[in-house]
């Protein structure tokens, strides 16, 4: 398997297997099983399944109360960076939770105990655009607030609503729209854009790394990866992908049968950055969006981490590709790269009224070293 992790939780669990079993698993490139096998996207379905792969990723893929039933009576076999493993029935020794994998434990039983662990009254909703370094963003926040949720698609959310005083924070792969009804007056959105030329070729870039497992590719994904990237833009997958951000914030969901305007969604999506409970920023500007919004929504989070990024080597290798497809992107996202330019003037607005508001001519310096304390001076022999 292309992931080391992947690969371990299948030497981990494979062994334990019978013909008579069945796996539920993410989708991925896993060998061959010695048995049946149920693969997941957003969604998991454990009817007649005997060992559960469940990835932390996807936790919001089945009813909470259905999870913490198996979490409960379900053995604990094995536990990494992104899985834990669960039997129906015994099939290892001692339970995992008894060993030094336990830490790889705790994400699931942080997300069971959720409710227990808030730190808020209110909400915080994150929306993370592909691309736009949200996941520094999020590993972040999540840090900060141990009750928090990630829903990764519109479907996920509608299935598996989150219960009404469950998480702090909540994580979103789609438009925030889909939630509005829910918030209440005190509940936020916050999240990032970025540049939208350079979001897309960073997309793509991402998709032709030699690293990408294909079988969790989208359409879209193996489009960018197969095709010239002059051609992926001129279609339906690529002007989308070319105009996500402004589809996010504009749309209600990321394909519609009567898809509005460019302009009409740029109007919208302008309308939705004046609402008092939105906080968006240009994610160049990515420290002191952080900055902001724990200053205004009083928190601390740790420093960001720089996360799923790009190596320079596969943008020089493709840039004659880029080059030659420039124009044509720039002349497909025209209303988006309106948009953008309008956050970054509401964003600098937001801070300029939070530093009068707070009589200070910056914020609380949270990603900046403290400033080194002079050496104490040896003290001078008498003479």
């Amino acid at each position: 398997m292309k992931d080391r992790l992947w690969q371990a939780a299948y030497n981990a669990f494979c062994p334990l297997l019978n013909k008579t079993d069945v796996v539920a698993a993410p989708r991925g490139d896993w060998p061959r099983l010695p048995c049946a096998v149920a693969l997941y996207d957003d969604l998991i379905d454990l009817k007649d399944c005997t060992i559960f792969v469940l990835h932390k990723g996807q936790l919001t893929g089945l009813p909470k109360g259905e999870l913490r039933q198996v979490a409960e009576n379900w053995q604990w076999i094995f536990a990494n960076e992104v899985f834990v493993v669960l039997g129906r029935s015994p099939r290892v020794k001692n339970d995992v939770r008894h060993s030094g994998d336990l830490v790889h434990c705790k994400p699931l039983m942080r997300f069971l105990a959720s409710a227990s662990l808030r730190k808020r009254h209110s909400k915080i909703v994150y929306v993370h655009v592909p691309k736009t370094g949200g996941t520094s963003v999020w590993a972040s926040l999540t840090r900060a607030f141990p009750s928090h949720a990630y829903y990764t698609s519109p479907r996920a959310y509608l299935s598996n609503p989150p219960p009404e005083d469950d998480y702090d924070l909540i994580g979103l792969h789609f438009s925030p729209r889909v939630l509005l009804a829910s918030l209440r007056q005190d509940d936020w959105i916050i999240g990032m854009v970025r540049n939208p030329t350079r979001r897309l070729i960073s997309a793509v870039m991402h998709a032709r790394r030699d690293t990408e497992d294909l079988e969790i590719f989208t359409a879209s994904a193996r489009a960018m990866r197969q095709m010239d990237l002059a051609q992926y833009v001129t279609t339906d997958l690529g002007r989308l992908e070319a105009r996500l951000q402004l589809i996010t914030f504009g749309t209600h969901c990321r394909q519609t049968i009567d898809a509005p305007s460019d302009h009409e969604m740029l109007c919208s999506a302008r309308a939705f950055v004046r609402r008092d409970n939105v906080v968006l920023a240009p994610s160049e500007r990515s420290p002191e969006f952080m900055e902001f919004v724990a200053h205004r929504l009083e928190f601390r989070p740790a420093a960001l981490p720089r996360l799923n990024a790009n190596a320079p080597a596969i943008l020089a290798a493709n840039w004659a590709e880029v080059e030659r497809a420039i124009a044509l992107i720039n002349a497909t996202n025209v209303c988006e790269r309106e948009f953008y330019d309008s956050v970054c003037l509401s964003f600098d607005g937001l801070r300029a009224a939070e530093c009068r508001r707070s009589g200070r001519s910056s914020l609380f310096p949270i990603f900046r070293s403290p400033p080194r304390r002079a050496a104490k001076p040896h003290p001078q022999p008498a003479t």
